[in-house]
């Protein structure tokens, strides 16, 4: 009788040895086959504050780091970034497959359209003519005849050009060219009457030094921002990205981080 019951106790005590064990194999087949998905790997400009710069301990941070960071997290993906000078340099690491995206005020226009695929748009350039305070300036019909400081490459000249086209030469607006000195200067100086800045770059320059400036009317260009990606770029990391944003934008992440970096919010209005 006594070698039954030990019998039976022995095999219950097996069959539970048994059960447990699959349960852990089960569960360790259960976190094993858990996918991990690929880092993002970003391309940024460490130079240019408050985008993308190093601060004091050499640590990368900016609105760029910041958002992209945050993107991370909410997709679960690690971030490895890669720093480089030069818009061409960004994008040729892009093109050579070295980075999956660039992070840094990135526009979109056509000819980028033509060989990248963008994210969805996260910010806005709302490029302003800077004045003299005590200049009158409302529209460009107050910069007849004046002289406004504008590079040939800037996507305010073409505008500039339409609005001349049907003027008469006494009353177009002067597009002149910088000669390399500061344009705070030569405005002040009254060198110049205007030029066009970004509100980021406006603020940024205001925090640096009191210049006697402002930003006059309404601003006459808007750039979108969005992260450019190879074209072949793997779609599930695209549309990780994507839904990362507009999660952002919608519970106010995205608006507090460019308030905290520019002091103005840039996002999508």
């Amino acid at each position: 009788m006594k070698k039954k019951i030990l019998s039976g106790i022995l095999f219950i005590v097996m069959c539970s040895v048994v059960i447990i064990g699959c349960g852990k194999k089960e569960e360790n087949k259960d976190s094993s086959d858990t996918p991990k998905k690929d880092p993002i790997r970003v391309a940024t400009n460490p130079t240019f504050a408050p985008a993308s710069y190093k601060d004091e301990k050499g640590n990368l941070v900016g609105f760029e780091p910041a958002v992209i960071e945050e993107i991370g997290k909410r997709c679960g993906r690690e971030v490895e970034w890669l720093e480089i000078e030069g818009l061409d340099n960004l994008f040729g690491n892009l093109d050579a497959g070295k980075v999956d995206f660039i992070a840094f005020q990135i526009s979109i226009n056509e000819e980028r359209k033509a060989n990248y695929t963008f994210s969805d748009v996260y910010g806005t350039n709302r490029i302003f003519l800077a004045v003299r305070e005590d200049f009158k300036y409302d529209t460009l019909d107050d910069l007849k005849g004046k002289n406004v400081c504008v590079p040939p490459t800037h996507s305010l000249y073409p505008i500039l050009e339409e609005y001349n086209s049907s003027l008469p030469d006494d009353e177009k607006i002067n597009i002149v060219t910088s000669e390399g000195g500061s344009l705070y200067d030569e405005l002040e100086l009254g060198r110049i009457d205007a030029f066009p800045i970004t509100e980021v770059a406006f603020q940024t320059a205001m925090e640096k030094q009191d210049y006697k400036i402002r930003l006059g009317g309404e601003a006459l260009v808007i750039e979108e921002n969005a992260y450019p990606f190879a074209k072949d770029s793997d779609p599930e990391l695209i549309k990780d990205v994507n839904d990362a944003l507009k999660a952002m934008l919608e519970d106010g992440t995205l608006a507090d981080i460019s308030m905290e970096h520019y002091k103005v919010d840039v996002t999508p209005q």
